[in-house]
């Protein structure tokens, strides 16, 4: 049985208790949002983002996840090109790599967070757009099927 009155907002996901974060449009209760920001951490870590080329105003990173299908972990590229005041975000995701949209769970608790792989990957880009200042920032992200290369590493 519920402990929520007709006036509360009830957790998105438990859908037992009082959600109340983030404060400005309540989803989630308080225990439900700290397991998802723990799932969410540990997310963010698995996936590295790896600089392969270094300019003025561009930076390429190589993608890449350790629960990755593909050889040596790479799912993607990502390029970060100074605009202005803000960025450009272009992102380009092997589709056969990983599930990107796959929700963030934990096996052992049972718990599935509203959190995807793809927001850890766009949480790791907002800090990479905070170290170089921060800024508003417009994304493109593609998905493709084949990767083909003339570096014979990749």
């Amino acid at each position: 049985m519920s402990n929520t009155t007709s006036t509360e907002t009830v957790c998105v996901v438990c859908a037992e208790t009082e959600a109340v974060f983030p404060p400005e449009d309540p989803q989630l209760c308080a225990d439900c949002y700290s397991k998802s920001e723990l799932i969410f951490d540990e997310e963010m870590r698995a996936v590295e983002l790896i600089r392969t080329i270094r300019g003025i105003d561009v930076e390429l990173y190589d993608i890449k996840h350790s629960d990755s299908k593909a050889e040596k972990g790479h799912c993607g590229q990502l390029i970060l090109i100074r605009a202005g005041e803000g960025f450009e975000v272009k992102i380009c995701l092997r589709s056969d790599a990983l599930d990107w949209m796959a929700l963030l769970s934990d096996g052992s608790h049972g718990f599935t967070s509203q959190d995807t792989r793809l927001d850890a990957l766009i949480g790791n880009v907002s800090l990479l757009i905070d170290s170089w200042g921060g800024g508003p920032m417009y994304m493109d992200i593609f998905y493709v099927d084949k990767v083909i290369s003339t570096d014979a590493e990749i």
